[in-house]
């Protein structure tokens, strides 16, 4: 009921608060769009669907316009995108795409110019995304960070404090797995995006490149891994550890302490657990903190042209929009790309907001390079070869590093790279 009485209340926000797109300070939507339709490609969770068709539904009431929904994965939108555009057809008129694939939709052409597009009032200037040969093809919508999460209970019972460093985080780990019998500490390592967020975030931490891989840093930051593994401290559900999998390892208590994403938050507070953890930015590494920013900007594909375009320009300002904003972080405890749009947070959300803006604070932002699936392939099987089956980091990661750079020059991109870990 107080989740439902929170949609509405967002609702009425935004019917109250909408006005002209551009740079106002409201930035809600206005136009006549009747008869166009237009649709909307992101990647969503399950949970957080209804709010993202809750402000489509808000959107077409004020403009006109149809929005269809649609998800194609960031994986496969290159791929979908230059069939489309290629063909003069394109079937995606607006979409949110992970921040980190965004080089090989410039590169391929594929994307619009937004440079003359502006912005609302009160998006903060860090989160705009980066520039292509010094034009905008993308607009800030959704950061994402990884935080913290506690069992109060359980780690009390241990007499255990939540870790603030890498050395804290194996001593609570070896507490909490001689309380249990097993380990209680969960890392998200499952196949893919996931391990490469969590190694990338480790590597980092050791003052380490992931694109170099087998640099001093590297190699230390595996090292630690491989000893917390071999000794049972980390939960072996880490192999399946991911944003969905680790909420379910902390409501059925698999694991003690784990990090994800704060939609977490939204997830516990709903099974009225939230209570039950602390929540708090996590530990660092011995040369930093180090969180990755993830999260989806927002682009439009090459050749989407007239009503549509605008109505997608429309849509965009709409969603970076103060009140749409505060719906996102309210009902799905998203990070914001304001720092205006957390009055409607609950007050048993206040901590994740904190720890998010804590995190934030130690923000790495992947590189956009042509090769990152390269990188990110050859760090899970870092993952399989070093941690989970014992085999010599730094040797292994000679090997995975000589992969890299193969993959790297194959692509016409410079290597060794600048340094990225800063």
């Amino acid at each position: 009921m107080r989740r439902a009485l929170l949609a509405m209340l967002a609702v009425l926000a935004l019917v109250s608060g909408a006005c002209a797109r551009g740079g106002g300070g409201g930035g809600g939507a206005e136009g006549d769009f009747a008869g166009t339709t237009i649709t909307f490609s992101i990647s969503l969770a399950e949970e957080e669907t209804a709010t993202i068709q809750g402000l489509l539904s808000q959107f077409e009431e004020d403009t006109g316009a149809t929005v269809e929904l649609t998800a194609v994965s960031s994986a496969d939108l290159p791929q979908k995108l230059e069939v489309e555009v290629g063909a003069g057809e394109p079937t995606i008129h607006l979409f949110a795409q992970d921040n980190l694939a965004l080089a090989i939709l410039v590169d391929k052409n594929l994307v619009e110019d937004l440079s003359d597009v502006e912005l609302p009032d009160g998006v903060i200037e860090s989160m705009i995304p980066e520039r292509f040969d010094d034009k905008q093809y993308f607009l800030p919508f959704r950061p994402n960070v990884r935080i913290a999460y506690a069992n109060r209970d359980r780690l009390s019972a241990a007499n255990a404090e939540p870790p603030k460093t890498v050395e804290e985080l194996r001593t609570v780990a070896q507490t909490l797995e001689t309380e249990a019998g097993s380990g209680k500490v969960t890392l998200s390592l499952a196949e893919g995006d996931p391990a490469a967020v969590t190694i990338s975030e480790w590597i980092v931490s050791y003052g380490g490149n992931p694109l170099i891989l087998n640099d001093a840093g590297s190699v230390a930051a595996f090292e630690f891994l491989q000893g917390m593994w071999r000794d049972g401290l980390l939960a072996r559900e880490s192999l399946l550890g991911k944003f969905d999998t680790e909420v379910d390892y902390l409501q059925g208590e698999t694991a003690w302490l784990a990090q994800n994403w704060p939609f977490t938050s939204a997830e516990l507070l709903a099974q009225d657990l939230l209570s039950k953890f602390e929540v708090y930015e996590g530990w660092e590494g011995p040369e930093r903190g180090a969180h990755v920013i993830g999260g989806d900007v927002l682009g439009i594909p090459r050749g989407v042209s007239g009503d549509q375009k605008e109505a997608a320009i429309g849509l965009a300002q709409f969603l970076m929009s103060k009140e749409a904003q505060e719906t996102l972080a309210a009902e799905n405890a998203w990070p914001s790309i304001r720092t205006d749009a957390y009055a409607n947070v609950p007050e048993e959300q206040q901590s994740t907001f904190t720890a998010i803006q804590n995190a934030l604070e130690d923000g790495w932002y992947r590189p956009n390079v042509v090769y990152w699936s390269d990188v990110s392939e050859q760090m899970n099987a870092a993952v399989r070869r070093i941690i989970v089956n014992g085999e010599p980091a730094k040797a292994t990661l000679d090997e995975l590093h000589a992969a890299i750079e193969a993959a790297a020059k194959a692509k016409g991109a410079e290597y060794p790279p600048a340094s990225s870990s800063a």
